[in-house]
């Protein structure tokens, strides 16, 4: 039986999204990206995802330069996944901080959208 968000880890979310993302490749085919996640707040880590030829993969921790870092809570980026925050307004708010490609931020947010998490999970 599927766990509901709150249930995992943030080590064990991104291993289940890694999972859902390559599952289903049709989304990310053609996105070649590496995006970092900087974490705080209930739970903490950095992860960076590489999308690389209709793969994803992360890692945890620094490995290269990223094209863009979002730095968030661990409860706003379980609510970004659900589709519960929107980018353009988390940034405005301050919710989350974006460094570097912008667009690719809001890329992500749109590749997220075409795999509705939330019936996944």
């Amino acid at each position: 039986m599927a766990k509901a968000i709150n249930e995992y880890s943030l080590t064990e979310l991104m291993c289940r999204i890694e999972e859902i993302f390559n599952e289903n490749p049709g989304p990310i085919q053609g996105f070649e990206s590496i995006v970092q996640y900087d974490i705080h707040g209930d739970a903490e880590g950095t992860y960076q995802h590489f999308f690389h030829d209709g793969k994803l993969t992360i890692k945890e921790g620094i490995e290269t330069t990223p094209v863009v870092t979002m730095q968030m809570s661990y409860d706003n980026f379980k609510k970004s996944l659900l589709g519960k925050l929107n980018g353009s307004v988390a940034l405005l708010t301050g919710k989350v901080k974006v460094k570097g490609d912008i667009s690719t931020g809001f890329k992500i947010e749109s590749i997220v959208k075409k795999y509705n998490i939330k019936s996944v999970l």
